[in-house]
């Protein structure tokens, strides 16, 4: 798995996990109980009950933190530097590194700012797409 892009990936799920967990746990907490017990009451099993009722309700915070998991690993630096030692192949953040230390005193601004922007574009994007409900996953845990 060193070296390929499926490694990659299982170790950014490993890496975002414990976040995802965390902040999740937190936000299940604030959802009402009382309608899992009148779901329950209705003949809906535990299953039935996290999926048509509480998965529906928590999908602010599952977006909240899907987007804070992006901007967390979007920018990763160590983990694919470490995991992907092929010369030949790099993830966004190593190309720019890369660009930047093969150009020693040679200034060729033009190029690592083309870099950077094509970096920031779809964070930057994607923040303005979902600002509102990165908002409203925040503070509904921290109301209650």
């Amino acid at each position: 798995m060193l070296g390929t892009y499926h490694g990659l990936i299982l170790v950014y799920t490993a890496y975002a996990l414990p976040f995802t967990v965390f902040f999740l746990t937190s936000f299940f907490r604030t959802l009402p109980g009382a309608l899992v017990e009148a779901a329950m009451l209705d003949g809906c099993s535990h299953a039935g009950a996290f999926f048509r009722i509480m998965l529906p309700l928590a999908r602010p915070g599952m977006i909240s933190v899907g987007i804070l998991n992006f901007f967390g690993l979007w920018n990763q630096f160590l983990l694919p530097l470490v995991l992907m030692p092929d010369q030949d192949r790099y993830v966004l953040s190593q190309g720019l590194a890369v660009l930047a230390a093969n150009q020693g005193y040679r200034s060729d601004w033009s190029a690592l700012f083309a870099g950077l922007v094509i970096a920031l574009i779809p964070v930057l994007a994607i923040y303005i797409m979902f600002q509102r409900r990165i908002q409203d996953g925040l503070s509904v845990g921290a109301l209650k």
